[in-house]
């Protein structure tokens, strides 16, 4: 019997980026770009909204922070982050969709070229006055806090989703992956 290699840490923090990735692409499953664009529930966010903010975190923290690569940056932090939530008309489902797997493409490319995970990574003074006093960020936190981002987007997009047509997560995965789900009960 051949022996079976556990997979790196890499491996691991980019897979469970990608579960908690196709979490959110799932909750878009068969929906109109109305329904996608509707905030059916207390959120002020669609789900379109928040594979754009998910997006556009992924892409400042894991591109632009780890990887040292550029990013389009407004002259205001702030408003570029504000904007991340607003959903332009040119912004379909397939485009927000199709940034999120370039963006995605972009991370493994950055974390599988990255030495040292625990390499210090710095962020603007922005950024740093939301996080607890003395927290320094290494390539890992960045990470981790990222997947975090996704999951707590993911539950999210659970809930407005059930808002919409009471579809839930695990009804979702089953759809997307071509089987038959299991009753609820």
């Amino acid at each position: 019997m051949a022996a079976v290699s556990a997979p790196d840490e890499r491996d691991l923090l980019l897979r469970m980026l990608e579960n908690q990735r196709a979490g959110l692409r799932n909750a878009l499953l068969g929906l109109t770009e109305e329904q996608a664009r509707a905030r059916p529930s207390a959120s002020e966010l669609s789900l379109s909204a928040l594979v754009k903010h998910v997006t556009q975190g992924e892409r400042v923290n894991v591109a632009g922070r780890i990887g040292r690569r550029p990013h389009a940056v407004e002259t205001d932090p702030q408003a570029e982050w504000m904007a991340g939530f607003t959903v332009g008309p040119g912004e379909t489902v397939e485009v927000l969709l199709d940034r999120m797997a370039e963006v995605a493409r972009e991370t493994e490319e950055v974390v599988r070229a990255e030495r040292d995970l625990d390499r210090v990574v710095e962020v603007p003074d922005g950024v740093a006055q939301w996080l607890p006093p003395g927290t320094v960020l290494s390539v890992r936190w960045l990470l981790l806090h990222q997947i975090e981002e996704q999951a707590r987007h993911a539950g999210h997009a659970d809930v407005i989703r059930e808002s919409i047509d009471g579809k839930g997560a695990w009804q979702l995965e089953a759809e997307a992956q071509g089987i038959a789900a299991p009753g609820w009960r």
